[in-house]
């Protein structure tokens, strides 16, 4: 039933597409994302300096929470009853980025002279995705084939260095040609003065005497994870001086409530790379966290107690934890032992500041320009 719905649906959009696909380009850009993180920075500065370009937005209101704030032309949250007027951007606009799967782009081609840009939401990927992933491999080759045309329309794909990129070229089925290395606009801040504000509120939040700061930020599963117990063991560490920062995802956020004196929920009041600022522990899974977090040398550990199911759905790349040089274990008092151990946590910030520069081909913090730059 969900497959017949998948395709009416598809068959409607292809329809208006295709009557929009005469109307003429207009000099408009298009962002159609579902986290917004990698595209809020080329739409601010193209407000700021290309202020004749019309911005339109469709956004998943899931995850993109100050629409607002973009201050864009026209906002539309993302829904299949708007398919009319989203067709219409997408057939109208020059240029379109996008920072995920969009499965409209199956029956949608793109049109000579306007171009597509995929910013992706990720720097790297520790865990199968794609056409990598059970989920792609269980389908039937109906769906997979609908899967390789939205890949083929993603256009350029942005990612951070062609070590990035190698990565991604199996899940998406896509040439090495079709990806630049721009680098992550997200991160760009962090080496700007916007950077000192932000940091500089968290710090009198959270920053005490004489105790560090650990993010325990684990990544998304579709089964019950470990969470609640991983937390109760991350307790111990607070009568040992370290702060904990307890970064989940919004699906599961609401469960846990009971915040102590040094272990604290955080909320999207600000984002994970504001909390990664103020960070000198990273503790996660399976998360590509630590691709973007190793710009500010941070010291990085996964915890992963339940990797033999993780491995089973989705699965991990059969290289894990590689590319990243992290250690990974699945026993407590590991991690126990690692945060604990200056000498430990010092490797780590080393190992981590050599692996940027592998796989970042650019420097850091200019990544919009370069974007903005090469597309318009």
């Amino acid at each position: 039933m969900r497959t017949m719905l998948i395709f009416i649906y598809l068959q409607l959009f292809k329809l208006m597409y295709r009557f929009f696909y005469v109307f003429t380009i207009q000099r408009k850009t298009l962002f159609w994302v579902t986290y917004g993180e990698n595209a809020r920075p080329i739409n601010d500065y193209l407000r700021q300096h290309v202020p004749d370009e019309k911005r339109i937005l469709i956004y998943d209101r899931r995850f993109v929470k100050d629409e607002e704030k973009w201050h864009v032309h026209q906002s539309i949250p993302y829904h299949p009853v708007r398919f009319i007027i989203m067709a219409f951007h997408l057939a109208t606009s020059k240029t379109v980025f996008i920072d995920n799967y969009i499965g409209e782009f199956s029956v949608a081609s793109i049109r000579k002279k306007t171009q597509r840009i995929q910013l992706w939401h990720a720097a790297g990927a520790l865990k199968n995705f794609g056409l990598i992933s059970s989920t792609s491999k269980a389908a039937s080759k109906r769906t997979r084939a609908r899967f390789q045309r939205v890949y083929k329309r993603y256009g350029d794909f942005i990612v951070p260095g062609n070590e990035c990129a190698s990565l991604f070229m199996a899940p998406h089925d896509l040439p090495i040609t079709r990806f630049k290395s721009f680098g992550m606009p997200r991160t760009d801040y962090w080496f700007h003065e916007k950077r000192q504000r932000i940091e500089a509120q968290l710090r009198s939040t959270y920053e005490r005497k004489n105790r560090r700061i650990a993010l325990y930020a684990p990544t998304y599963r579709e089964y019950d994870g470990r969470e609640d117990q991983t937390i109760r063991q991350l307790e111990q560490l607070t009568d040992q001086g370290w702060t904990i920062l307890v970064k989940l995802h919004p699906t599961v956020r609401d469960q846990f409530t009971d915040q102590t004196k040094h272990i604290h929920f955080v909320t999207d009041d600000f984002s994970i790379n504001d909390y990664l600022l103020i960070t000198d522990v990273l503790i996660t899974d399976y998360s590509s966290i630590p691709f973007e977090s190793c710009l500010l040398d941070i010291p990085t550990i996964l915890y992963t107690p339940d990797i033999d199911t993780y491995r089973k759905d989705p699965g991990v790349l059969d290289s894990y934890p590689e590319p990243l040089p992290v250690k990974y274990t699945s026993r407590f008092e590991d991690i126990v032992q690692w945060m604990n151990s200056d000498a430990s946590l010092q490797k780590s910030r080393m190992e981590m500041k050599a692996f940027k520069t592998l796989w970042y081909a650019e420097p850091p913090g200019e990544a919009t320009q370069r974007i903005v730059k090469h597309y318009y």
